[in-house]
């Protein structure tokens, strides 16, 4: 991988990583003090609803916030860009869509066809 390219994609997770923190803070201060709902059973039902939403959300944004820290550790330790599988080289195309992949498209889909067999 050319060294601009891999610029690039340090940026994007950069970006990504900031934007993701930015999102917890908020749900942290929305939080903070509680749920305070009055209304109805069904506003009560409605609230907790979204809150759940919101906490799995959080959930998938912290996996994704440990991707990045693997991905940015993996760029400084010279290792990013190539398949845990089969130690390809990964596409930077593939890489720029999702710089999280550890995956090469052919690894990923027989990673995928196992977990839907053993699913």
């Amino acid at each position: 991988m050319k060294l601009e390219e891999l610029g690039e994609i340090k940026k994007i997770l950069l970006n990504t990583k900031q934007g993701l923190m930015n999102k917890t803070d908020e749900f942290r201060l929305e939080t903070r003090d509680g749920l305070r709902v009055f209304g109805d059973e069904a506003d009560l039902a409605a609230t907790e609803i979204n809150r759940n939403l919101s906490i799995r959300l959080i959930e998938r944004e912290t996996n994704l916030f440990h991707k990045i820290d693997r991905a940015l550790e993996k760029i400084s330790l010279g290792t990013y860009g190539l398949c845990e599988g089969c130690e390809e080289p990964l596409d930077f195309y593939r890489l720029k869509a999702r710089p999280v992949a550890s995956l090469c498209v052919s690894c990923k889909e027989e990673q995928e066809e196992r977990e839907r067999f053993y699913a």
